[in-house]
């Protein structure tokens, strides 16, 4: 776990016995303590326990919920992989974006290389379809020179500007190569430590049946030289994820206010 619970001198702690018999129903009682305590502090704030209960949680979940689902990787149809940062030879690039400047090519990066690796695992017990965005479907073709990979690449905007692929437009151009969600199958989604529980949420948004790769490790470093600032160090990136996973609930909830 990335964040396992609430300050001792904010709640009370389970005992030591508690955590040592059984630390995974510690924590979840630590996360409970924790969301009540803001749903309290929220309601003095807004005078609205119902609200005040929603919001919080949607903060404990985007914020202090880092686990993802798994299943074991002999059940995988295929896989999705989802990269995280590259690397710019010239240094120079859009920050909205994260894209190169001009007609460089970008370089596929080191943290990419990990995940390639995990893909590569998932092959050597599951001979299954691949769709990886581009830097990762590189690095297998060009180290493990895997068969039936299908790449994502970024797509161009209607002022020909390419456009780098979101976690979202990632998931969709999966869905859209495969034709249908249903023809993935089980889905073995393949993403960075502190990303794929979003690429996991994104996936099953657009349909899929999707959870990691049980027995796969997957990479939590950090590229400091990634073209990508917010993929340069953990605390920018996981704020930059949970404002995403705050994002995603917000949008569910205009939707629903819209029907």
């Amino acid at each position: 776990m990335l964040l396992v619970g609430a300050p001792t001198t904010l709640l009370a702690a389970p005992s030591a016995l508690a955590q040592a018999l059984d630390p995974g129903r510690a924590r979840g009682a630590d996360l409970g303590s924790l969301e009540q305590l803001m749903a309290q502090t929220l309601q003095g704030e807004l005078g609205d326990e119902a609200t005040a209960r929603q919001l919080a949680s949607h903060i404990a979940d985007a914020g202090f919920r880092w686990e993802y689902p798994s299943f074991p990787v002999r059940e995988a149809e295929s896989v999705v992989a989802y990269s995280f940062g590259y690397r710019s030879a010239t240094g120079k690039v859009d920050p909205r974006t994260g894209l190169s400047d001009g007609e460089e090519t970008p370089e596929a990066g080191p943290i990419n290389a990990m995940l390639a690796d995990a893909v590569h695992a998932i092959r050597q017990v599951r001979d299954v379809p691949v769709y990886a965005q581009w830097e990762i479907a590189q690095i297998l073709a060009e180290k493990y020179r895997m068969k039936d990979v299908f790449a994502i690449f970024p797509v161009k905007g209607a002022d020909g500007r390419k456009t780098y692929l979101s976690t979202d437009g990632v998931a969709q151009a999966a869905v859209a190569r495969a034709g249908t969600a249903q023809a993935l199958g089980k889905v073995a989604v393949v993403g960075h430590r502190d990303h794929v529980k979003r690429c996991i949420l994104v996936s099953r948004k657009h349909g899929m049946t999707a959870a990691a790769a049980r027995e796969v490790p997957l990479p939590v470093h950090y590229d400091p030289r990634s073209a990508q600032p917010w993929t340069r160090g953990r605390e920018v990136y996981l704020l930059s994820d949970v404002i995403a996973q705050l994002t995603m609930a917000q949008a569910r909830l205009i939707t629903e206010a819209s029907a």
